[in-house]
């Protein structure tokens, strides 16, 4: 009964840190919460206005019951985005430190992420989702040819203004061959050695594909998208009632030139391509070649 209330009591005095800012709140003392956006597993995002400039911007903030790890991964996104310039990539503008809070600032984006539109019922087809996955090859080009790799391309991760479409929560991101710090590591669970999880990575599972893309290699991120197409077909699929469940390919009526594309984008070992440019230019040719149909073959 003692350990059941400790842990209760842990768990309320958790939610209480985390609870989000209130609207109206001047944070920092420059900073007025227009609106709370989200929650994330290390932090928050809030639509403000900087009563300074009077430019409105998001402001992200760690989570206070993440302590260290959570201030340590803000710091670090922080750091990477500054050494970005991309058009699909929000703007860094500063990052504050005041006693023990800290905030990183970057470009407000007005638009929803495509998982919010998928749960209002937005369905893609074929040629919708590669086309997105080549929109989302060009800040992955830009971000690896700066040094470094994402490792979280999902759908919550990407924001459609009506326009185009952006990469966000760079959290997670890390150079191209990073070991992390200890601490750091293990707070996120990573492993010493990815070369440890082969088993893991290979059994089909989420847990497994989540531990493929979080390797510190430019092939994470392809083998994210392949995932982030086949969430988006599976989006509209039902399934019919008593059916054994069966791999991808043989439930998702695809073409076969799509098939043998993420098929590439998923395959274990070396990467199908040698960077996401070559990977776009394939995936060009493939939208060609489709034309106005993706009738499966």
């Amino acid at each position: 009964m003692r350990s059941f209330i400790v842990g209760k009591s842990k768990e309320i005095i958790k939610h209480w840190r985390d609870f989000p800012l209130r609207v109206g709140l001047v944070w920092m003392k420059r900073y007025r919460i227009e609106r709370f956006i989200g929650m994330g597993s290390y932090g928050q995002t809030y639509a403000c206005t900087d009563i300074i400039s009077g430019n409105t911007m998001l402001l992200k903030r760690n989570l206070p019951s993440k302590k260290d790890i959570g201030r340590q991964l803000l710091e670090r996104e922080s750091c990477i985005l500054k050494q970005l310039d991309h058009p699909q990539i929000p703007k860094w503008i500063r990052y504050e430190k005041q006693g023990k809070d800290e905030a990183l600032l970057m470009e407000l984006i007005a638009g929803e992420n495509l998982e919010q539109k998928i749960e209002q019922g937005r369905l893609y087809s074929v040629q919708e989702s590669l086309s997105i996955l080549k929109e989302l090859l060009r800040p992955l080009e830009h971000l690896h040819q700066a040094g470094y790799v994402h490792r979280d391309v999902r759908i919550p991760n990407v924001l459609d203004d009506g326009r185009r479409l952006y990469l966000i929560d760079f959290g997670l991101s890390c150079r191209i061959g990073e070991q992390l710090p200890e601490t750091l590591r293990m707070g996120l669970k990573e492993p010493k050695s990815f070369d440890d999880l082969k088993a893991h990575a290979s059994d089909g599972s989420w847990s497994g594909a989540k531990q493929r893309m979080r390797r510190p290699d430019p092939a994470s991120d392809l083998y994210g998208l392949g995932h982030f197409f086949l969430f988006m077909m599976y989006a509209g699929f039902e399934y019919d009632e008593g059916q054994a469940e069966r791999s991808w390919q043989e439930e998702l009526e695809l073409p076969l030139a799509v098939k043998q594309f993420v098929s590439r984008l998923l395959q274990r070992g070396e990467p199908g391509w040698a960077s996401a440019k070559s990977c776009a230019l394939e995936l060009q040719r493939l939208l060609d070649s489709l034309g106005d149909s993706a009738d499966p073959s």
